[in-house]
């Protein structure tokens, strides 16, 4: 892998070719860098492409067409850097990582091993700043009072929801892998020069409260406040993974799922899984790079089941053909689509274990696979009187019928049409690789 930074100019020095002025300073494309210096800080930043481009050349002489956004989120994110340094205690760090500038813009190896490395390098800035959209300006300002923000207002949920970067899988690697993280945007047109902070775990409480407050003033269930927000639950959801980065590991199919409920280009089907490897691992990758969406997908089974995860097996891919290895999905390629072809989890919703950050733990032995701590399972033509009511107190609005001021509102509520749910759950226990499982 190699690690380039964008970084100041030194005073004095010859003005070269590709140096680009920000903010009255030139400012230059540097490294590669030694990624195991003890004197290295970098900030990295997480911001959405979009569909605009900078043709090749145009900016710091890049030799490939980058997104149009990388030039207003670098101008952006280099004033925030000096708010975080001026009004939030952070360091000073004048020296930036950004994806389309640093990573290697040529075709081959070191390009390939450091797209498989951004779980290292993210994890190895001081901090991630993440760039929003200008017209999230005022809900950063909001969120960034020094005393607890008021719940962000309808329209601003659905200004929030609909900004790219939550829903993008790139983002969820980016932001569970950092060590401090900060939000920002490019200045608003009516305060130009306002530039806005806002530390995470103050945003997400902002977000959560929001969404909080919204379902109780509504009266609605959490699965109809997910329809509503998807993006927003989602990144509520994200927040946890985050704050616990540090501590636990993450099961693959926590990451799996979460990404599941994230957009990717379908022209690079192969950046789902690079941000999954992401996810899963915070070391660089020095070896040979994985050129195809079959070399991707072994290779974060090989790492979950170097650490002992075999949470990857609840997807829905085909199995492997190979004798002792039917348990295990194939690799194979698989019809192209405009969806995931490989590590298909076999759910999209938000899930963590119990004790939390303990995965799915299997053993092999005489050429046999056992999945540890598994329910044996046996379809039945109707469910136990007892388990009806359970499962029926847990997913739809329930009140108890020896008292009623007992009442809950269940996963789904009852504004959903309970009989969809209750056949969604039937095709999971008729799917083949249910089945497979019993």
């Amino acid at each position: 892998m190699e690690l380039n930074l964008v970084t100041p100019v030194p005073e004095g020095a010859t003005r070269q070719a590709g140096d680009e002025e920000i903010h009255n300073r030139l400012w230059r494309v540097t490294g590669p860098h030694d990624p195991e210096a003890k004197d290295l800080r970098f900030h990295c930043i997480s911001y959405v492409w979009g569909l605009s481009v900078e043709k090749k050349g145009s900016y710091f002489n890049c030799q490939r067409d980058i997104s149009d956004q990388t030039r207003p989120v670098l101008e952006a994110v280099i004033r925030a850097a000096e708010v975080i340094y001026r009004d939030l205690g952070g360091e000073r760090i004048e020296a930036f990582w950004i994806d389309a500038l640093c990573i290697p813009q040529l075709e081959g190896s070191p390009r390939l091993k450091t797209l498989e490395s951004m779980g290292f390098i993210y994890n190895a800035a001081m901090s991630v700043i993440i760039a929003l959209k200008p017209s999230v300006w005022k809900i950063v300002q909001q969120a960034s009072a020094t005393v607890s923000p008021e719940p962000l207002s309808l329209s601003d949920m659905q200004i929030l929801e609909k900004d790219d970067w939550i829903s993008r899988v790139w983002t969820y690697q980016e932001l569970v892998n950092s060590r401090a993280t900060y939000f920002t945007t490019p200045v608003f047109a009516d305060n130009p020069d306002v530039q806005v902070v806002v530390e995470a775990t103050q945003f997400f409480n902002c977000v959560g409260h929001s969404l909080s407050r919204y379902k109780r003033d509504n009266h609605i269930s959490d699965s109809t406040a997910v329809a509503i927000f998807p993006n927003l639950n989602v990144l509520e959801d994200t927040l946890l993974d985050s704050t616990l980065s540090g501590y636990l590991e993450r099961p693959a199919l926590a990451i799996l799922s979460n990404m599941s409920m994230r957009t990717f280009d379908a022209n690079f089907p192969q950046n789902r899984l690079l941000a999954c490897i992401g996810a899963l691992t915070k070391e660089a990758s020095w070896g040979p790079p994985s050129s195809g969406l079959g070399e991707l997908a072994e290779k974060i089974m090989g790492i979950c089941e170097a650490k002992g995860d075999y949470s990857f097996v609840f997807t829905a891919d085909r199995r492997n053909e190979e004798s002792g290895k039917t348990w295990r999905p194939s690799t194979a390629s698989s019809a192209a689509g405009h969806g995931p072809t490989h590590l298909v989890p076999v759910i999209n919703w938000y899930i963590h274990s119990e004790p939390f950050g303990e995965t799915q733990r299997g053993t092999n032995d005489d050429n046999r696979f056992w999945l540890e701590d598994m329910v044996p399972l046996k379809l039945s033509e109707s469910m136990l009187a007892d388990a009806e009511v359970e499962l029926d107190r847990f997913l739809w609005d329930f009140t108890d019928p020896n008292d009623p001021t007992i009442r809950s509102k269940g996963l789904f509520g009852k504004e959903d049409k309970k009989e969809d749910g209750n056949a969604a759950f039937g095709g999971i226990l008729e799917a083949d690789w249910f089945q497979r499982l019993l």
